[in-house]
């Protein structure tokens, strides 16, 4: 009864131009403009997030995993010979940070996102990927395994991504970081700032230090994906200094 009602209660304007922006970017019109909404939805967007009124939070875990499973079945049937490791490392290379982040951009989602942080806080976060894993956890809902898995290959991989670059280039930016400070005879060092606890999830905020001077800070949920990401900040600021 409930869905019928809305079906039939009238979209606003505002609901009409956001569906429409989803339908240029999915190449098809979404059913529950609501599920899109709480995609876009961060949780510092309001103080009066409830169990009616979520944040994106739920469904970015299950736009992770969906994005995934698509990604992994897709690099076990282009590379029928490789093995496990090589094919960890080609689905990490596709779903890190720094992808999900250029996709978020490419498809607008940084200005769709609803959120109180600033541009700073957005870039220095992880806002922009979290955005992305949760619009396809909207789309999981909205139109099944099926559409989802459609989308994530002819919207995502085959128009934005070149398997052969990411091939070539070395997304390890810990390594990388290692190897340049080895070379450099630096010493260098990951920490802790601040580890905070929200509900069952933890936000890590790790400082990337050398010879005992900061040098960059970056936050996520992940302890692994906040360290390569601060030592690819780092990385970017020694290029540009050099």
């Amino acid at each position: 009864m409930i869905k019928l009602l809305s079906a039939l209660t009238p979209l606003s304007k505002q609901d009409k131009e956001f569906k429409r922006k989803l339908k240029n970017i999915l190449g098809f019109s979404p059913n529950n403009i609501a599920l899109y909404k709480q995609a876009f939805r961060h949780s510092s967007s309001s103080k009066e997030i409830t169990e009616h009124l979520q944040s994106n939070e739920r469904l970015e875990f299950l736009g992770d995993a969906i994005l995934g499973a698509v990604v992994a079945e897709y690099l076990f049937k282009l590379f029928p010979k490789k093995d496990e490791g090589f094919l960890t490392q080609m689905r990490s290379r596709i779903v890190n940070g720094q992808n999900l982040f250029m996709l978020s951009k490419k498809f607008g989602f940084d200005i769709l996102l609803n959120s109180r942080l600033t541009k700073k806080e957005k870039v220095s976060s992880s806002a922009y990927g979290d955005v992305f894993e949760a619009f396809i956890g909207a789309v999981f809902l909205d139109k099944g395994f099926d559409v989802t898995r459609k989308f994530i290959l002819n919207r995502i991989i085959k128009a934005h991504l070149d398997i052969n670059e990411l091939l070539q280039n070395d997304t390890d930016y810990k390594s990388q970081f290692q190897i340049l400070m080895q070379r450099q005879k630096k010493q260098f060092e990951y920490s802790i700032l601040k580890e905070e606890h929200n509900g069952k999830e933890k936000t890590y905020t790790i400082q990337l230090s050398i010879d005992g001077v900061e040098q960059g800070v970056f936050e996520h949920k992940s302890k692994k994906v906040a360290e390569q990401k601060v030592a690819q900040l780092v990385l970017e600021k020694l290029a540009n200094e050099n």
